[in-house]
C-alpha cells in the first residue's frame, strides 16, 4: 500500500471511533433514570463513578458496561475497516491504538453533548483489553492493588495505566513487531490523556479531600 491508501482508512478509522466514543452513556443513563445532566451533579464529570452518585448502581453499571463496549466496538470496525482496504502492511495492535485513541477523545468531547464528557477510564480499559490481554491483566491487578488498599478510583486508575507504556513495549519487543516503538508512544499518549483528564482528582488527592468509593459524601 502507498501512503495515500494507508491514510485513507486512517483518517476513516479515527472518524469512525471519534463517533461511537461521542456516544455519552453516562448523560445518558443518568437522564433516563433521574431526568438530570450527571455533569450537573457530583464531580461534573460524565463516567460511570460520577453516575453511581447521581442515579444509583444500576445506571452506573450500565454506564460502564457501554463505555467500555463502545471502545472495544470501535476497535473492532477499525479492524474490518483495515481489512477492506487490505491494511496488512500496519498491524492489529497499532490499529487498535489508534481507534482506541480517538474513541476515548470522543468520549472527553463529545460531538454529541457539546463537547463536553467524561475521563474515559472505562473506554481505556477496553482499548487495553484490546491491543492486548496481558497489558489488561498488569493494568486490572495494579489497579486492583491500589483500589482495595485506598478505595479511590483515580489514583488507582492513575496508576494502573501507568502500567501500560512499559507491558506495551515489553510485550510488542517479545512479539518481534515492526512497530514497537510507535505503540510504546501510543500507550503513552493514552496514559498521558487519562493523567491529564484527572488532574483536579490529583489537587484533591494533594489536598486529601478526594471522596473514597463506600465513604461518606
Amino acid at each position: 500500500m502507498t501512503t495515500p491508501e494507508i491514510l485513507l482508512p486512517l483518517f476513516l478509522v479515527a472518524i469512525a471511533a471519534y463517533l461511537i466514543g461521542s456516544v455519552s452513556f453516562s448523560i445518558i443513563f443518568t437522564r433516563l433514570f433521574t431526568g438530570k445532566d450527571v455533569r450537573d451533579q457530583g464531580s461534573g464529570n460524565a463516567g460511570a463513578t460520577n453516575t453511581l452518585r447521581a442515579a444509583g448502581k444500576l445506571p452506573a453499571l450500565l454506564t460502564f458496561a457501554g463505555d467500555f463496549l463502545k471502545c472495544v466496538a470501535a476497535i473492532l470496525l477499525a479492524q474490518f475497516i483495515l481489512v477492506l482496504f487490505g491494511g496488512a502492511v500496519l498491524d492489529m495492535m497499532f490499529i487498535a491504538f489508534v481507534a482506541g485513541i480517538f474513541c476515548i477523545l470522543g468520549h472527553i468531547y463529545p460531538i454529541f453533548f457539546g463537547f463536553r464528557g467524561g475521563k474515559a477510564v472505562a473506554s481505556t480499559g477496553a482499548l487495553v483489553l484490546m491491543v492486548d490481554w496481558r497489558l489488561f491483566l498488569v493494568a486490572f491487578l495494579v489497579f486492583a492493588a491500589v483500589f482495595a488498599v485506598t478505595r479511590i478510583v483515580s489514583i488507582s486508575s492513575i496508576i494502573g495505566v501507568l502500567s501500560v507504556p512499559f507491558t506495551t513495549y515489553v510485550v510488542a519487543t517479545a512479539r518481534h513487531q515492526y512497530f514497537v516503538w510507535p505503540d510504546t508512544l501510543f500507550a503513552v499518549i493514552v496514559a498521558g490523556i487519562l493523567i491529564y483528564k484527572h488532574r483536579a482528582n490529583i489537587q484533591r488527592l494533594r489536598n486529601g479531600t478526594e471522596p473514597k468509593i463506600g465513604g461518606k459524601k
